[in-house]
């Protein structure tokens, strides 16, 4: 009776393997034969069990003839709309006639003493109507004249401090060969066009870089001199 019991229980565990075996092994006759199947097929590879530590690329950069040309940044005033230089400049050791006076020379010196400003001694304002040459930089070293930038300059002092404001700011070009009047065109024309976007942005740009220099000179010349202590020696 034991001996019938060993060998029926063999004889399950035999059965149980078959079946096994049978469900591994696919039929190609039956419909979900699946002919890419292979005894590798379904090993998982080393891409699949483990994460990529390769770091992702970066953006390319794109070359410059390819980027999209940025024109030049100008101050626009909000209530004129008129691009605009302006600035305070703290002075404390200055009097108001101290600065008076020497905007007036460096004016003189500047722009020639034919060129009158607009008084008002009362608020103490001194207002220009004036020009400087036109540039234009073929290169960091180089540049040639290209007509003259006219310009409304304004400065208004009060004790240590004062204020300066450029603006209507004209470019005349160079007179024409033939004999025509040269042309006359507003700052705020040449930002604001366009056509011939970069013809103009390089007035602009020159023009931008002339009057800091502008601003650099009469700032420098509105300082007071440096007194040496004589017994400093």
């Amino acid at each position: 009776m034991r001996t019938n019991k060993i060998v029926f229980a063999a004889i399950c565990i035999c059965m149980f393997l078959s079946k096994g075996l049978m469900a591994q092994v696919q039929d190609p006759a039956s419909p979900g034969y699946d002919f890419s199947y292979s005894a590798d097929s379904t090993a998982v590879t080393d891409s699949q069990s483990v994460e990529s530590t390769a770091t992702p690329e970066e953006p390319k950069l794109l070359a410059p003839e390819l980027r999209p040309y940025e024109r030049v940044v100008l101050n626009i005033d909000t209530i004129t709309n008129l691009i605009t230089y302006t600035g305070i400049i703290e002075q404390e050791e200055s009097g108001t006639d101290s600065l008076y006076l020497r905007a007036k020379s460096w004016a003189a010196k500047t722009f020639g003493k034919e060129i009158k400003p607009e008084l008002d001694k009362r608020n103490q304002k001194l207002v220009y109507l004036a020009s400087i040459p036109a540039y234009s930089y073929t290169s960091k070293y180089s540049k040639k004249l290209n007509g003259r930038y006219e310009m409304r300059l304004t400065f208004l002092i009060k004790e240590g401090r004062y204020r300066y404001q450029i603006t209507n700011l004209v470019h005349e070009s160079l007179k024409p060969s033939s004999g025509d009047k040269p042309s006359r065109n507003y700052f705020e024309f040449y930002n604001s066009s366009n056509v011939n976007v970069r013809i103009y942005d390089a007035v602009l740009r020159a023009a931008d870089r002339d009057i800091n220099s502008l601003i650099k000179s009469f700032t420098s010349a509105m300082r007071e001199p440096k007194l040496v202590d004589e017994d400093d020696w």
